[in-house]
C-alpha cells in the first residue's frame, strides 16, 4: 500500500468530521469521561509542547472513547491576556484583530493534527457571550462578600503597566514579562480565596494530583496552627503589637520584636527622633522589592533599633522593637517576636546586632541551660528560665502559654495562613470589564444584570502608555445605575486567571446564552477525570480553578467540589542549543560555531526547553508535512514517558517513521497468509489478549510511552515468532489484525482508519466501541509459558553451540537436552512459594526438612544445593519466571513438541530431549545441553 499522508490523513479527519463522531452529549445510559488539556493562549502558531499535550489528551480521549465511555474532550482559546495588547501597541493594530488571527493560523494547525476536539464547544475567553458571565460571577461573589475593594499595597509591573497577584510575581519579577516587580499603594479589587483555605487544604487529599503538585500548594496555602500574642507598647498605652507564633512554648525568650519597615506604627514610634533616617532608609528599601523576594531570596537580612520598647505579655519586662527587612507587612500580622535562642534567623539576627539570647527550651533533660548558644534549637523540649512553666514539655508547654495569655487578654490560639487574597484587578485593556460604576452619591455601584456584558469599548488608543480603558469617553463616562447622576465606570479589567478559573465548567454547557451554564449538565460532566498542563501553574491556575469551583458550588450553581480529579503534568519538549560553562548560559542558535559573545570561551551544546529566544524550535507543521501527523504523534508519545522532559531528535523522528512505513504495510502481508490451523495459533491467540490486557492497564494509568511500546513495537515482534514457528492461519490472522487495529488508534488514528479499511469495515474505526479479544484462561497461559520456556532453551542452546564450536571441529550434528529432576522442580516451586508468600528464607531449611527427598543422608545434600545453587536463583528469577514454575511447566513436554523447530533454528539434524537422571548439572528453568 502507497503510503500518502499528507493526502489520506485530511481525508480521514474530513470523514471524522462530517459524521460528527466527536460531538457530545449527555447520556446517562453510559459511564462519562472528560478529557481535558489546559486550553492554550492562542499565539498564532502552534509549537512542539503544544503537539505533545495534544497528543498525550487525543490518545487518553480515543482510548476511552473506544472503551465504551461518553467522552467529553472540548478545545477553546486563553485569548486575553497583555500579549495580545502588546502586539497592538506595536503593529498600530487592535487585539481583538490579532486575537483572531492568530486563533484562526492555530485552529487550522491543530486540526492537521487530528485531534478527536469536540469544536461545536469551542470557546474564547475574548467573547462577549464568554465574559458576560465572569461579570455575573462577580457581581455574586460582591453580594456574598467574597469579592471587595480595598488599598492596599500591590506588586507592580512598570513594563506591563499593571498590578499582579503575589502569584504572579516570580523571584522578585514579572511571571510573563520578567520585569523587576516593585511595591505601589493602590485601590484594588480582591477576591476571598482565604474563606476557602481550609477546604484548599483538606481537598488536595481527594484529587489525584503529583505529589510534588499538592506539595506546592500545601506550601502557598500555608496553614499554621499558633497563638496570636499581644505586646504593649512601653511609650504609646493606647497601642500595642499583635504578633503571631508557631511556638509560644518559646514565648519566655523572646527578647525583641520585629516590625515590618512599612508597618503602620513605625513612623509613629520614631517620627522627630534620631531613629527615623535610618527607619525611612530601610522602609523606601524594602518598598522597591516584592514580597517574594524578600520572603524566599532575600540576601541579607537587616534592621534597625526603632527606640522604643514593648512590654512582654507575661513578665511585663521592655522588650526591644526593630523594623527587619525579612518582615513582610500583608503577611500575618506584620510583626513578628524574636526569639534568637530557638529560630536560626533570629538567632544571626541577633548576634549581628549584639542583642541578647535567652534559652527556654532544653533538648534533652541533662542540658545545661545556662551553656554558650552556638546554633538555635528549633526542636521541641522542656521549658526552662520560664517561670512557673519550667518543666512543660512540647505540645503541652504550647498550651499552657496561650491558657495563660487568654487568661490575662493578652493573646489567644489562633490559626494563620500564608494565602493571601486574591488581587483581581489589572490596569490593562485586554481582560474582562470590573461590572463596577463609580458614583459620588452612590459609591461603586454593580451594573445591573440586564446590563451586562459590560463590553471592551473599540474607541481606545494604544500608547502603550497607562490603563488604555481610560482613555475611552464613551466606555468611562455613564450614568450611575441607582441615582441617575453622572459617574465613571470601572476602568480596571480582570485579572486573566479568571477566565481559566471555570472554562472547563462552560463547557458542559457551551452554547446557553441564558445562564452561564445548566446545573444538570455541568453535575453529570464534572468533574474533568483527566487534566493535562504544565506543572508551573500548580499555585496559580490550579489553585484559583479549586477554589472558583467551590464557590459556584456554595452559590448553588453546580455539586462539584473539586474541578480536577487526576492531573498529569506534562514534561518539557527539549532541544540542543549552544551553552556556555564559564558563563553558565544557554545562548541562541546563531551563536554555534562562533565563541561565547561574553567570555570568549568554547561553547557546548545542552539541551534545553525549545523557545523561540534560543531559536532551537522544530516546526510542527514542517514535519507534518513530511512524515505525516501519525508519525509526529508516535514519536511524541514514545519518546519519553508523558511526565518526563523529552529531547527532540531528529533522528527519532526518522525511525517512527520508518516504524509507521512497516505497519503500513502489515496488513497486505498478514491478509497474504494462506495456512491453515496450527498448534501455535493457540499462543498468537492468547498472546493477543495478554497484550491487550497490559495495553489497556497501561492505559488506564496514563503511562502511554509502553502503550504505544506494546501497540507499534511489540505485538509485530510477536507476530515475527508466529511466522518463525510456521505458523500463517488466514483466519488466525484476520481476527489478529480487527484487535490490533483498535489498540493502534489512540496513538495514529488515521493509520488505524487505513487498516479497517483494508479490513472491509464500512464504518469509521473512531466510531466503534472495542469489546476486546477476550480475556486469558487457564489454557491460554500454558499456551503463553510454553513458548516462553522455549525462548529461554533457544537462548541457552545457541549460547551453548557457541562456546562447542570453539572446541568441535566440525559442526554439530545433535543436540541433547535433559531437563531437571522432579525434586529439583518442587525444591525451587516450594522455594518460590515460601518467598512470595513473605516467609523468611533463612528459615526455608525447616521446609526443606519436611520432603522426603531431602531425608537421611540426603538431607545436608539438598540444603547445600539450595543454599548454594538454587537460591541465588530464586532471587534471580523475574516474576514471570516464577509464574512459569508456579503455572505447572511440563519442560521435557514443550522441548519434544517443538524438536523440529529447535532443529531447524539451531542447525542440527535431531534433537533429543528427556528428564535428568540423578546428580545432573540441570536446574529448573536451565536445562543441561549437550552438542554432539
Amino acid at each position: 500500500m502507497e503510503f500518502q499522508p499528507t493526502i489520506s490523513e485530511p481525508q480521514w479527519q474530513q470523514q471524522w468530521n462530517e459524521a460528527k463522531i466527536f460531538s457530545t452529549e449527555m447520556d446517562e445510559s453510559k459511564p462519562k469521561f472528560y478529557c481535558l488539556e489546559m486550553y492554550p493562549y492562542p499565539s498564532g502558531r502552534m509549537h512542539m509542547g503544544h503537539v505533545r499535550n495534544y497528543s498525550i489528551g487525543d490518545a487518553v480521549a480515543r482510548y476511552k472513547r473506544a472503551m465504551g465511555f461518553n467522552v467529553l474532550y472540548p478545545m477553546g482559546f486563553d485569548s486575553f491576556g497583555m500579549p495580545a495588547e502588546n502586539a497592538a501597541i506595536a503593529e498600530g493594530g487592535h487585539p481583538r484583530d490579532i486575537t483572531e488571527r492568530n486563533m484562526t493560523s492555530i485552529t487550522e494547525q491543530i486540526k492537521r493534527m487530528g485531534f478527536s476536539y469536540d469544536w461545536n464547544r469551542m470557546l474564547k475567553s475574548h467573547g462577549p457571550e464568554y465574559y458576560r458571565w465572569n461579570q455575573w460571577v462577580f457581581k455574586r461573589f460582591l453580594e456574598k462578600g467574597l469579592a471587595y475593594r480595598e488599598h492596599a499595597p500591590v506588586n507592580w509591573c512598570t513594563d506591563c503597566a499593571t498590578v499582579l497577584a503575589n502569584e504572579q510575581v516570580k523571584n522578585g519579577r514579572c511571571w510573563r514579562c520578567r520585569s523587576e516587580v516593585t511595591q505601589k499603594d493602590m485601590s484594588q479589587w480582591f477576591l476571598r480565596i482565604t474563606d476557602y483555605g481550609d477546604e484548599l487544604l483538606s481537598g488536595l487529599e481527594e484529587i489525584d494530583f503529583p505529589l510534588n503538585v499538592k506539595s506546592l500548594q500545601q506550601d502557598w496555602i500555608g496553614r499554621s496552627e499558633g497563638a496570636e500574642i499581644s505586646f504593649g507598647i512601653d511609650s504609646m498605652p493606647d497601642e500595642e503589637i499583635k504578633v503571631f507564633t508557631t511556638r509560644p512554648d518559646t514565648l519566655y525568650g523572646a527578647t525583641f520584636v520585629t516590625l515590618a519597615p512599612e508597618h503602620r506604627l513605625c513612623e509613629k514610634l520614631v517620627k522627630g527622633s534620631h531613629y527615623e533616617a535610618d527607619w525611612k532608609e530601610l522602609r523606601d528599601e524594602v518598598v522597591r522589592m516584592s514580597d517574594f523576594d524578600r520572603e524566599k531570596v532575600l540576601k541579607e537580612k537587616k534592621g534597625v533599633f526603632l527606640g522604643q520598647y514593648a512590654i512582654h505579655p507575661l513578665t511585663g519586662k521592655q522588650v526591644p522593637i526593630w523594623a527587619g527587612n525579612f518582615v513582610i507587612a500583608s503577611y500575618g500580622t506584620g510583626a513578628v517576636m524574636a526569639v534568637p535562642a530557638h529560630d536560626q534567623r533570629d538567632f544571626e539576627f541577633a548576634n549581628r546586632y549584639d542583642i541578647p539570647i535567652k534559652k527556654v527550651l532544653l533538648a534533652s533533660i541533662d542540658e545545661d541551660a545556662e551553656a554558650e548558644i552556638k546554633k538555635a534549637y528549633t526542636g521541641l523540649g522542656t521549658m526552662v528560665n520560664s517561670g512557673e512553666f519550667d518543666g512543660t514539655f512540647g505540645e503541652d508547654a504550647k498550651r499552657v502559654i496561650i491558657d495563660a495569655l487568654e487568661s490575662k487578654k493578652k493573646g489567644k490560639g489562633t490559626i494563620q495562613w500564608k494565602l493571601r487574597p486574591w488581587l483581581i484587578s489589572r490596569q490593562r485593556y485586554w481582560g474582562t470589564p470590573i461590572p463596577i460604576i463609580h458614583c459620588d452619591e452612590c459609591g461603586p455601584v454593580p451594573v445591573p444584570d440586564e446590563q451586562l456584558p459590560v463590553e471592551l469599548p473599540d474607541d481606545i488608543s494604544f500608547s502603550g502608555q497607562g490603563n488604555p480603558l481610560e482613555s475611552s469617553p464613551t466606555f468611562c463616562n455613564v450614568n450611575c445605575p441607582t441615582c441617575d447622576k453622572p459617574a465613571r465606570r470601572e476602568t480596571d479589567t480582570m485579572d486573566t486567571f479568571v477566565d481559566s478559573s471555570w472554562y472547563f465548567i462552560r463547557y458542559s454547557d457551551v452554547q446557553n446564552n441564558l445562564a452561564l451554564f445548566d446545573k444538570k449538565k455541568a453535575d453529570y460532566w464534572m468533574n474533568v477525570d483527566f487534566y493535562c498542563g504544565g506543572i508551573e501553574h500548580a499555585q496559580m491556575h490550579l489553585i484559583y480553578a479549586r477554589f472558583w469551583t467551590k464557590a459556584l458550588r456554595d452559590l448553588g450553581l453546580s455539586s462539584a467540589n473539586e474541578p480536577f480529579q487526576t492531573l498529569l503534568c506534562q514534561g518539557m519538549v527539549n532541544a540542543p542549543a549552544p551553552w556556555c560553562d564559564s558563563c553558565a548560559v544557554t545562548l541562541n542558535v546563531k551563536h554555534r560555531g562562533s565563541p561565547c559573545p561574553q567570555c570568549q570561551g568554547e561553547l557546548s551544546e545542552r539541551s534545553a526547553k525549545m523557545s523561540k529566544s534560543l531559536g532551537n524550535t522544530v516546526s510542527p507543521e514542517e514535519m507534518i508535512e513530511r512524515f505525516g501527523a501519525d508519525t509526529v504523534r508516535l514519536f511524541i508519545l514514545f519518546a519519553a514517558q508523558p511526565t518526563a522532559g523529552m529531547d527532540w531528535s531528529d533522528s527519532g523522528l526518522q525511525a517512527n517513521h520508518r516504524q509507521i512505513l512497516q505497519l503500513v504495510d502489515m496488513p497486505e502481508t498478514i491478509l497474504g497468509w494462506s495456512g491453515s490451523s496450527s498448534s501455535i495459533d493457540a499462543w498468537l491467540k492468547a498472546r493477543m489478549k495478554q497484550r491487550f490486557a497490559e495495553w489497556s492497564q497501561v492505559m488506564d494509568s496514563y503511562d502511554l510511552r509502553r502503550a504505544v511500546e506494546i501497540s507499534h513495537f511489540e505485538i509485530i515482534k510477536d507476530i515475527n515468532w508466529y511466522q518463525r514457528r510456521g505458523g500463517s492461519n488466514a483466519e488466525l490472522g484476520r481476527w489478529l489484525l480487527e484487535q490490533w487495529t483498535h489498540m493502534l488508534q489512540a496513538a495514529t488514528p488515521h493509520l488505524a482508519e487505513d487498516w479497517w479499511q483494508q479490513l472491509g469495515g464500512s464504518d469509521l474505526l473512531a466510531s466503534r466501541v472495542f469489546k476486546g479479544p477476550g480475556l486469558l484462561s487457564a489454557e491460554d497461559q500454558r499456551a503463553i509459558d510454553d513458548e516462553m520456556y522455549l525462548r529461554i532453551v533457544l537462548d541457552e542452546a545457541r549460547e551453548r553451540k557457541q562456546l562447542a564450536m570453539r572446541h568441535l571441529e566440525v559442526a554439530p550434528k545433535n543436540l541433547i537436552i535433559q531437563t531437571t529432576e522432579a525434586w529439583k522442580m518442587d525444591l525451587a516451586i516450594s522455594g518460590v512459594s515460601f518467598q512470595l508468600d513473605g516467609g523468611d528464607v533463612k528459615k526455608f531449611s525447616k521446609v526443606i526438612e519436611t520432603k522426603p527427598y531431602a531425608q537421611g543422608e540426603m538431607r545436608g545434600e539438598v540444603i547445600k544445593l539450595w543454599r548454594k545453587r538454587m537460591l541465588p536463583m530464586v532471587f534471580k528469577w523475574s516474576d514471570i519466571h516464577k509464574a512459569l514454575l508456579l503455572n505447572g511447566l511440563d519442560e521435557s513436554g514443550v522441548i519434544n513438541s517443538a524438536a523440529g523447530f529447535l532443529a531447524a533454528e539451531l542447525e542440527v539434524e535431531s534433537v533429543e530431549c528427556s528428564q535428568a537422571g540423578e546428580s545432573s548439572a540441570a536446574f529448573p528453568l536451565k536445562p543441561s545441553v549437550l552438542y554432539q
